[in-house]
């Protein structure tokens, strides 16, 4: 009789050990220092949860579990986001939003989908009521203490240190002077018309992306995009070319955004691995005409650059517009939008490692070469005159 080596799997006793250890982290987790680091106050009803994604982050580290760890990490951010956002409501709607808010998170433990839709739908039509109220008649909202003078105006999205960049929905009939400044902008889209429906399609896009590769493209980059398009449209249509021969406004809105959301995806993970490259050509040649700044994912996405094509499996370099100016004009817009946090927008994208883009490339079998990144005098005006400038191109 041949002598087998035991082994030991993970034993009743062993799980319960682990979940045990898992729960006394939890509880013994600093929430204070986290808020004092995260900028942000937990109310009770929130530590309690908070307590419970950590708990549920330690079982799945002991058990070498990183989908159950990125899950529990991002319900925790998710949570945290939903905090920034409720800071800003008034106190009756600060109520309901929590109500809603637990009611979500418990149907997601339990794994109740119709209830969570059902949250959901209930947390939207909480935003839209405010949107129509007039803001003189509520009470003010309850903020956390912060440094800023009180005669500032408030800014849409709060930053946070770990870089939420996916703020609450605009509202197109909203109060905030972003708000307001795109349904102002909009108004003038010489083809498609917009609303409420459109914004919250494309904060859903972003979400998707984010829950499925943990990228947060933020929804004012592709507002600032369609602002700067003019018509209403990401024009992206292939086949309604517009005068300049460029592609044209699509008419299909899903269709547009699904296209426009993708490729600005694919574009910032070509930034993601080959930036560093990039910007060090921009610095290099800031002597010649149309070459600015330091390299940023708004000139990048601009120019002739690297893209991850996920149906060809390839790398190829392309534009989004031929007008050389189009990234400092879409940068300015999402500045507006945003209150001046392109820079700060910019740091969260350097702040994501090269592996990131090599792992999504790996799962979709695409195969990452090399590129060099060289000035070239292709400068286009927004109706695609030659103006002689340069910018800055990849090239195998």
């Amino acid at each position: 009789m041949k002598w087998k080596e035991p082994t030991f799997g993970a034993t009743p006793m062993l799980k319960a050990l682990a979940t045990a250890n898992a729960h006394r982290k939890a509880q013994a987790f600093d929430l204070v220092a986290e808020q004092k680091k995260q900028k942000l106050n937990y109310p009770d009803w929130a530590q309690t949860w908070m307590r419970k994604y950590k708990e549920d982050w330690y079982i799945a580290q002991v058990n070498g579990d990183e989908v159950g760890m990125r899950k529990a990490q991002k319900l925790a951010e998710g949570l945290r986001s939903k905090l920034r956002e409720m800071a800003t409501f008034p106190k009756w709607a600060q109520e309901q939003m929590q109500k809603e808010t637990v009611r979500w998170m418990t149907a997601e433990a339990s794994g109740d989908i119709r209830e969570k839709l059902a949250a959901e739908k209930a947390g939207r039509a909480i935003r839209e009521k405010l949107g129509l109220i007039d803001m003189s008649t509520k009470a003010p909202p309850e903020v956390p203490v912060t440094t800023e003078s009180k005669d500032e105006p408030t800014k849409t999205n709060v930053k946070t240190p770990a870089g939420k960049w996916i703020p609450a929905e605009f509202q197109y009939n909203g109060s905030s002077e972003a708000e307001k400044t795109f349904k102002r902008r909009s108004l003038n889209f010489t083809k498609m018309k917009w609303n409420q429906e459109k914004l919250h399609g494309l904060w859903e896009a972003t979400k998707k992306i984010q829950e499925t590769y943990d990228i947060q493209i933020d929804p004012r980059f592709l507002l600032a995009i369609i602002v700067q398009e003019g018509t209403g449209s990401f024009n992206t249509s292939s086949t309604n070319r517009a005068a300049d021969g460029e592609h044209g406004a699509e008419t299909n809105y899903a269709k547009d955004l699904m296209k426009a959301n993708s490729l600005i995806f694919r574009k910032i993970l070509g930034y993601i691995y080959y930036g560093q490259e990039f910007r060090q050509a921009v610095v290099k040649n800031n002597k010649l005409s149309g070459i600015t700044g330091k390299g940023d994912v708004f000139q990048y996405c601009n120019w002739f650059t690297p893209i991850l094509r996920m149906k060809s499996k390839r790398v190829e370099c392309g534009i989004y517009a031929s007008d050389n100016r189009w990234g400092e004009s879409v940068r300015k817009i999402y500045n507006t939008f945003s209150g001046n946090e392109a820079s700060n927008y910019e740091q969260y994208l350097l702040s994501l490692d090269k592996s990131v883009t090599q792992k999504i490339a790996a799962s979709e079998g695409i195969k990452l070469p090399n590129f060099k990144f060289k000035p070239t005098q292709n400068g286009n005006d927004s109706r695609k005159n030659d103006t002689n400038e340069w910018s800055i191109v990849g090239e195998r």
